[in-house]
């Protein structure tokens, strides 16, 4: 654990994030997880996070898919707040932070408040074994 105190959310983020405007339609980013094979879409608006869709929310649109048919946008369904950290949290406190609030992905902000990467489980995983490129 110790490489991982030296470590930040930086060096394990995934820099190229896939985003979504909050008028997307669900079906939309369901292509885009699929597609891109990840767990999770970021919904900006104004260049600014405003919430986030993951597989978990879908396991909910499918539960309540009768809604769907009336609210079929990523804003009905995406989960907000948004947990974030900036780019310099340790990876200690990342994981700290996953596991108290029980989520699989982090949203990592530059100073200015703006995306600049995501971290999964998977990240996590890559970086306590040592592989962190990418």
């Amino acid at each position: 654990m110790s490489e991982a105190k030296r470590l930040t959310a930086a060096d394990i983020m995934t820099k190229i994030v896939v985003t979504s405007g909050p008028n997307s339609e669900i079906t939309e980013i369901a292509t885009k997880m699929q597609r891109n094979k990840i767990g999770s879409v970021v919904i900006t608006e104004s260049r600014k996070v405003i919430g986030i869709v993951t597989e978990r929310d879908f396991v909910r649109v499918i539960e309540n898919i009768g809604v769907l048919l009336d609210k079929n946008r990523a804003r009905h369904h995406m989960t907000k707040p948004v947990i974030t950290v900036e780019s310099d949290t340790s990876v200690a406190n990342v994981i700290r932070l996953m596991r108290e609030k029980n989520v699989r992905h982090l949203v990592v902000l530059n100073k200015n408040g703006e995306l600049a990467g995501i971290i999964s489980s998977q990240d996590l995983t890559k970086a306590t074994t040592g592989d962190v490129s990418q």
